[in-house]
């Protein structure tokens, strides 16, 4: 599944593959990313124990790292997606493993969210500093230069607490364009004195209307600004209107991109509750689960590339209803249908740098 890479650091690189390899397996296999299961359903001839401890030394070793076994794996997907013009990013945080939060940037593609670049810290719960999400931003930032070789549109997506003005600042300064939401207290003005200054929660569209945009508004005691503001209430979806902060210069453009950031909480889910529960896992220390989220990634990745042939396979109804296929997941019809050839010994065939439509 995994190939090696000859920019591996030196020093038993090709083993530390073929580990990575063998744990993305077993979580696949199990379900569960807790070191015992892991090494339970790793494929190695050795005892249980030893299974164990090699998983645990790979979360550890220093050498573990996402650039060299993560990023050439998620490159080629990258810029395949970047040749339609357009990458839409999602930044969000989730608790994993033992009072540990993630930050994590990961790319919007068929409804689901492929991850980019993390940061773990140790808290149970709660926002992470605004110099985090500035950090991460200008990781992926960096990353997307290297990476992307044709001119592409980025927009970045975010909820009420990525709405700081130096986030808003770096998106411009790297060209890319955002929406994020903001809280309904957050002050705005027409004006860069903020001489008539309001509250998000005072404005509202006509009568019979669900949204209003105004542009050239100024925002927060710093008046930051200008920037787009769009009040958008579809209420057949959300109890409450929402309040967004955009680059973008028309509306409805806005809030259709929007919509897309909530599929970034899909992949938490997938990873988490639905998949391999990386919330259970007893780890508790930020690099370990770091490396981790590399194996959940791969494992993740590798079942949404497999979901477009196993939707075609002869065996579809082997492992779920025909009739009941179109109801389930990119990601649920992969899992199954790996689960299912890995336990009658069929070949299983995808590539990363397939091209994604």
């Amino acid at each position: 599944m995994i190939k090696h890479q000859p920019s591996a650091p030196q020093g038993n690189a090709l083993r530390r593959l073929d580990t990575l390899a063998s744990m993305a397996g077993a979580l696949i296999k199990g379900g569960q990313a807790s070191l015992q299961s892991i090494g339970k359903h790793m494929d190695d001839d050795i005892d249980l124990e030893s299974r164990v401890k090699k998983a645990k030394r790979w979360l550890k070793n220093k050498w573990t790292d996402s650039a060299v076994h993560f990023i050439p794996y998620l490159s080629p997907m990258l810029r395949s997606v970047s040749n339609s013009g357009e990458l839409v990013l999602a930044i969000d945080g989730s608790s994993i493993g033992k009072g540990c939060m993630a930050l994590m940037v990961s790319l919007i593609w068929r409804r689901r969210a492929i991850p980019i670049c993390w940061i773990v810290r140790q808290a149970p719960k709660g926002h992470f500093p605004q110099q985090m999400h500035l950090d991460i931003v200008n990781q992926v930032a960096m990353l997307l230069d290297t990476i992307i070789e044709c001119p592409c549109q980025v927009i970045l997506l975010g909820d009420a607490e990525f709405d700081g003005n130096e986030l808003q600042q770096a998106c411009l300064s790297h060209g890319w364009d955002y929406v994020l939401k903001t809280g309904k207290d957050a002050l705005l003005a027409d004006n860069p004195q903020m001489l008539d200054a309001c509250p998000f929660c005072h404005i509202a569209p006509a009568d019979g209307k669900n949204s209003l945009f105004l542009p050239q508004m100024y925002v927060t005691k710093q008046a930051f600004g200008p920037v787009n503001v769009l009040y958008w209430h579809d209420k057949t979806r959300y109890e409450r209107p929402l309040y967004l902060l955009t680059s973008l210069e028309y509306g409805p453009q806005a809030e259709a991109y929007y919509r897309k950031r909530y599929h970034i909480e899909t992949f938490f889910g997938d990873i988490k509750s639905r998949g391999f529960h990386i919330e259970d896992t007893r780890i508790s220390q930020p690099d370990m689960l770091s490396n981790l989220l590399i194996v959940a990634s791969l494992a993740f990745i590798a079942c949404i590339l497999f979901e477009f042939d196993a939707r075609r396979s002869p065996h579809l109804g082997k492992f779920c209803r025909k009739d009941r296929a179109a109801d389930l997941s990119v990601f649920q019809i992969g899992l199954r249908a790996i689960r299912y050839y890995i336990r009658k010994g069929l070949a299983i065939s995808f590539q990363f740098s397939k091209n994604f439509p």
